[in-house]
């Protein structure tokens, strides 16, 4: 009888899982004012959808968006994939061959093209299920867990503790947040949660070459599984007999490689080597002065520090971001799980040999993301695939810490798993609503029009400007997904337009603001004054433009001269109307 209530019980976690992530995922899009207010595409995910968008319909690796940059090695479009990996690429691309995406009769009747706006709900496909599946594989790996080294729980209450595991990922809301977006945070979280599972079950060590296959698949979501691959594998060798180690490890080093290679080798063929990657510049990221954005928006690869000099400056800012990187996990419930997991760990030193080894690459895997993290770009999404799979661990540790621990009753023994569970979801209930307030008041303060003004300044474009001409907007991505043309990122200054321009030539450029105070700093005299663009020679500036979107942003249009010996001094009149009549 026990398989049929094992189904039963199993059955009504996934029920209960699923229709709560559906809410939660519909609260936090409406708190967003998903598709309205705010766009459905943000900066990263827009990247994504380019891409994908090129892939479903021309067939190739490629994008019409560039960053400055990356005119320096490619300058005209389309141009290579230097910022993405090919994982969202490929799932996003699938599905948007799978909709319509131009009038076609069939059976007498004709499908309408689908407008930008409205295909560009295809890329929530990707988060959403992995939203869910992350929520229900904890779940039932929590079940799995407890019912293969606890076997004396019953089917119910393993199933509880499932659903419980699985409502706490839910009410995160960072993961509500990049479930709403066409994020690779939650599909490369649920290649880590199916991989921590199987070190856990014992699963990796019998099939060494799938379980690599996995991590290779997870990869071509994140470059950051090239950090955390290792730790997995040997994780998973240690598990193993000793007489065996060396074949699994061979064999999940294999299994890895095999889905990476085909990236690889498109990374060495585009860019000349195979480890190519755009985004490791950001290490240089509040290194003597630099930023993101004097890194990546200018034409010119900067010189950067080498050697010695090098690793001491990184050192630095190692050290200078490393206290606020662990801060940032000190939030909550966080502490208290991640300090149980590591108790448990040092306790339970009688614990089957997979669970121990799954507990210390977790630890592993968290040292090593939080270096990377401090050494990058300090922000807490960095942190969040590891953290997930700390979190469910650690309150299946405080779990098994509470079950042996001498309370002083039996009853007492049933309690404190009972508050501890509560205060989980308590916590995330409440962080949940501090979410979805945060989310309604960031959708506010925006600095990205709405969807439908995006749609007018595409329309605008589409007008005046040929198909397929090139133009630089601080829209970037999202311009590029609306307009249907390649669209290079804001420079840095507009001092660097015309070193831009001899790498890839374009004559019109979008700055989109709320107002002045909000454009970036080397442009902010530009969107308070536009007129005075036509007296700087050097820009060679020769019609300024300026519309205003109903949602309160300013389009500051300025149309520049032809590449010479001789830059234009004077231009036309200003001309000022509304974007909406």
């Amino acid at each position: 009888m026990r398989a049929p209530q094992r189904f039963l019980t199993h059955l009504a976690m996934f029920v209960v899982l699923s229709a709560a992530g559906s809410l939660l995922w519909q609260q936090h899009a409406r708190a967003w004012d998903l598709g309205r207010r705010s766009p459905v595409l943000s900066y990263d995910s827009s990247q994504y959808a380019v891409a994908a968008r090129e892939l479903a319909i021309h067939g190739r690796f490629a994008t019409l968006f560039a960053l400055p940059l990356e005119l320096a090695r490619h300058p005209a479009a389309p141009w290579p994939l230097a910022l993405v990996q090919p994982g969202l690429v490929i799932c996003e691309a699938a599905l948007i061959a799978l909709t319509p995406a131009r009038t076609r009769v069939i059976e007498g009747r004709a499908r309408e093209i689908l407008r930008p706006d409205q295909l560009e709900w295809t890329v929530l496909v990707t988060p959403y299920v992995s939203f869910m599946l992350i929520a229900i594989g904890l779940g039932l790996g929590t079940s799995h867990i407890l019912r293969r080294y606890h076997p004396q729980v019953s089917p119910v209450r393993r199933a509880i503790a499932g659903t419980v595991v699985g409502l706490a990922f839910l009410l995160d809301p960072e993961a509500q947040h990049f479930a709403v977006g066409g994020f690779t945070e939650l599909p490369f979280t649920l290649g880590l949660v199916g991989a921590s599972a199987a070190l856990a079950l014992g699963i990796g060590v019998r099939v060494p070459l799938l379980f690599g296959l996995a991590l290779g698949v997870a990869g071509a979501f994140r470059g950051t599984m090239l950090w955390l691959a290792p730790a997995f594998a040997i994780g998973n060798t240690l598990s193993a007999d000793p007489g065996e180690r060396r074949r699994v490890l061979v064999r999940t080093l294999i299994g890895y490689v095999i889905p990476l290679t085909p990236w690889w080798l498109y990374k060495w063929h585009a860019f000349g080597t195979p480890a190519w990657d755009l985004s490791a510049l950001s290490v240089w990221d509040g290194v003597q002065g630099r930023t993101w954005f004097s890194l990546f928006h200018t034409p010119d690869v900067p010189d950067l520090p080498h050697g010695g000099a090098a690793a001491s400056l990184l050192a630095q800012k190692l050290f200078r971001n490393l206290p606020g990187v662990l801060l940032s996990l000190a939030i909550g419930v966080r502490p208290l799980l991640m300090g149980g997991l590591a108790l448990w760990l040092g306790l339970a030193r009688e614990a089957p040999r997979a669970l121990r080894l799954a507990a210390g690459t977790l630890f592993v895997l968290m040292g090593v993301n939080i270096l990377a993290t401090a050494i990058s770009v300090p922000q807490l999404r960095y942190l969040f695939p590891v953290r997930v799979i700390m979190d469910a661990a650690g309150v299946l540790a405080l779990w098994g810490l509470i079950a042996r621990s001498s309370a002083p009753s039996p009853a007492m023994r049933r309690t404190l798993p009972v508050l501890l569970a509560a205060t989980v979801l308590v916590w995330g209930v409440t962080a949940t609503r501090l979410g979805d307030e945060e989310a309604h008041q960031a959708s506010m303060e925006r600095g990205t029009p709405s969807t439908l003004s995006l749609l007018q300044i595409a329309a605008l474009m589409s007008r005046e400007i040929p198909a397929g001409e090139p133009v630089m907007s601080n829209l970037g991505p999202a311009l590029s997904w609306e307009s249907h043309r390649p669209v290079i990122h804001l420079v840095v200054s507009p001092d660097q337009i015309t070193a831009c321009r001899r790498r890839a030539d374009f004559r019109n450029v979008l700055l989109v603001f709320r107002d002045a105070g909000t454009a970036w700093p080397e442009w902010t005299s530009v969107v308070a004054h536009p007129v005075d663009a036509l007296h700087r020679v050097e820009w060679n500036v020769r019609t300024v433009r300026r519309y205003d979107t109903a949602d309160g942003f300013m389009v500051i249009w300025l149309v520049l001269g032809p590449l010479g010996p001789e830059l234009a001094g004077d231009g036309a009149a200003t001309e000022s109307a509304p974007l909406v009549q």
